[in-house]
């Protein structure tokens, strides 16, 4: 009889982990503000100075962290069509060059600038801070802070 309780213990608090790990997957998600429409995204895209593309094939990408789509670059805003994995605490950063996982981006992430958190997974604009000149920067990152993790990337220059 010893060992029905401690079965018992060892698959209740499996279930436990389970819960909490769907849970930090799921709150996000739960969570996530309105992407942008349509409308704001081209009213970027109008204005853009460069474009790139984010791909799920990058080195640092995997099946719970990526993002797919096209990005727009204006002298003072960001645009991006597409999706990204949810997940906690994503940033956006600009990047001085075009890097494609956790290791790459983690080498020049002091000489990267946050310009915003994302809080959708899908279509989204980022206004640039004042003074931040796009052209100084190659490409646009999204970390997630709270984990370390490389989600994506796109260059674009």
């Amino acid at each position: 009889m010893p060992a029905r309780p401690a079965i018992l213990v060892v698959t209740h608090l499996a279930m436990l982990a389970v819960g909490f790990a769907a849970g930090i997957y799921v709150l996000p998600i739960l969570t996530a503000q309105p992407g942008a429409s349509a409308g704001q995204v081209q009213a970027v895209s109008q204005q853009a100075r460069y474009t790139g593309t984010f791909r799920k094939d990058l080195a640092g990408s995997d099946a719970l962290h990526w993002a797919s789509g096209r990005l727009h670059v204006s002298a003072s805003a960001l645009a991006f069509e597409g999706s990204v994995a949810p997940g906690p605490d994503y940033r956006i950063y600009l990047a001085p060059a075009f890097v494609d996982n956790k290791e790459a981006f983690l080498r020049i992430k002091d000489q990267s600038l946050q310009v915003a958190e994302l809080k959708t997974f899908g279509n989204f604009t980022v206004d640039l801070p004042a003074g931040v000149d796009p052209s100084r920067y190659a490409a646009v990152v999204i970390w997630c802070e709270r984990f370390g993790q490389f989600i994506g990337a796109a260059g674009y220059r």
